[in-house]
């Protein structure tokens, strides 16, 4: 009974922030359906970029104070960047729509955008001084602004969060359950930095409290059992499914693992420079698990199983298929069929044999021609600038073997895979988009897109395109 109450005291905030999801002025009606037809609004992506903005606000502020304090720089000045370049881009995607991000259209309610602008004022201060913290690699100035105005910061994220929930509830793609087990999920990957921050201030006799360092530790034990187990009467079901359950059981497993030393700091123990540089790489461990569970939920809403393809083939439409315009890739391609023209059954599945094998040797004759071809060089150079979206391109021709990519791939020939068969091979000149599956090396879940090529010269489709997507970016 006691545990209980305190969960249901803990999870109270989080309660709060979702008691606004009654759709507003018959959102559920007038922008999410024209007659019967549902239309994609985005809703799930947006609560949960908010959701990232409370997280990284008390990211910048733990990679801020170990950079000041010269702990682990490199590592502190990547994350402090990468955190001010991640915040930028959710806030002008909430504002203005982003594709990328699974918005697909600028935001219209007065009331979030007063939100918008709020977090905007309260991020300025910050930004500046986190942009002057990397060029300078320490200043004191800066650090103690970007600890002075955090928790205004945090405040302001966590208020758009809440307008955002109110405003895009909805029984069609974002029921109140779903909305509140992502509220607490994110909140969570806030938690982890906040701890992380806080383990820092207390090692640099900053602004932190050990009192402050325990409420953290609490809320995250808390609300980590309710997503955990679940409780219902505060609102929190138990997982919908076993793979949400194990991911949970991940994070439990690495958050007991390091609690022995955040609770000897809470206890008076002074944290040493490497227990702040162990806590900066657990609460970024903690994030990930946080993010997998995230993008779970989101999956795992009844019926809505499916709803990164609507995003995602909106991406492809309107984004990726200008890619297929360009004159170097063509050219591969056509250069390609011709150079294959004869080649039989047996021809291609020697090609992949050898391809398969070169793989596990030093001497790659087959793949470093592959990859050094300038189709190839052009298709990294796109894929850099979706900035880890993209996570993998490669190009096919009229038999399903490669002709230009941007990474190595497992296998030379796709001609026996849906990918190609199912976009040029059938004829049918269809999108495909594939199963949501876990990808070992990015640690995230991934979708892949794959589209036919078409000749501009002559409107015949010439080849095919996959594209590796990581879908967290578009829920």
């Amino acid at each position: 009974m006691r545990t209980e109450h305190l969960i249901k005291g803990a999870l109270f905030a989080a309660a709060t922030l979702c008691a606004g999801f009654v759709p507003q002025s018959g959102l559920a009606q007038s922008n999410l359906t024209t007659g019967s037809e549902q239309v994609f609004d985005g809703s799930k992506a947006r609560v949960n970029h908010s959701s990232k903005l409370r997280m990284l606000s008390q990211k910048v502020g733990s990679a801020s104070c170990r950079l000041n304090a010269g702990i682990g720089v490199e590592a502190a000045k990547e994350e402090l960047q990468n955190s001010r370049v991640e915040f930028n881009t959710i806030m002008n995607g909430l504002e203005n729509g982003s594709m990328a991000l699974g918005i697909p259209s600028a935001e219209k309610s007065r009331v979030v955008l007063k939100s918008i602008k709020a977090v905007k004022d309260a991020w300025k201060p910050i930004d500046d001084a986190a942009q002057t913290l990397v060029s300078s690699g320490g200043n004191a100035d800066a650090a103690q602004i970007i600890a002075n105005e955090n928790l205004k910061l945090l405040e302001a994220t966590m208020i758009l969060s809440s307008d955002l929930s109110g405003r895009y509830s909805n029984p069609h793609e974002l029921t109140q359950a779903d909305a509140m087990a992502l509220n607490i999920a994110g909140r969570q990957r806030m938690l982890g930095h906040r701890i992380a921050k806080e383990v820092c201030d207390i090692a640099t006799q900053n602004t932190a409290s050990t009192d402050g360092l325990g409420q953290s530790l609490d809320m995250y034990s808390i609300s980590l059992t309710a997503l955990r187990d679940g409780m219902v009467d505060a609102g929190v079901n138990p997982p919908p499914n076993d793979v949400v359950r194990e991911e949970l059981a991940a994070v439990s497993e690495v958050w007991t693992a390091s609690k022995p030393v955040l609770d000897a700091i809470r206890g008076g123990m002074q944290p040493s420079s490497e227990n702040v540089e162990a806590m900066a790489q657990v609460s970024s461990a903690l994030m990930t698990d946080m993010n997998n569970v995230v993008t779970l939920y989101m999956l795992a809403t009844p019926g809505q199983e499916d709803v990164y393809r609507v995003p995602l083939r909106a991406y492809a439409e309107q984004q990726l298929s200008k890619w297929l315009e360009n004159d170097g890739l063509i050219s591969a391609i056509r250069a390609q069929n011709e150079a294959h023209r004869g080649l039989s059954q047996a021809d291609i599945d020697q090609l992949d044999k050898d391809w398969r094998a070169q793989r596990k040797q030093d001497d790659k004759p087959l793949i470093d021609r592959l990859l050094s071809q300038p189709a190839s060089a052009w298709l990294r150079d796109q894929q850099a600038q979706t900035a880890s979206f993209v996570t993998e391109v490669f190009a096919m021709d009229n038999h399903g073997l490669n002709v230009a990519q941007s990474v190595e791939t497992s296998d030379y020939w796709q001609g026996d895979e849906a990918k190609w068969q199912k976009t040029f091979g059938n004829g049918s000149g269809d999108i495909h988009i594939s199963e949501v599956e876990f990808d070992e090396s990015t640690g995230s879940y991934q979708s892949q897109v794959s589209m036919p090529v078409t000749d501009p010269a002559t409107g015949e489709m010439i080849g095919a395109i996959t594209f590796g997507i990581n879908v967290q970016s578009l829920l």
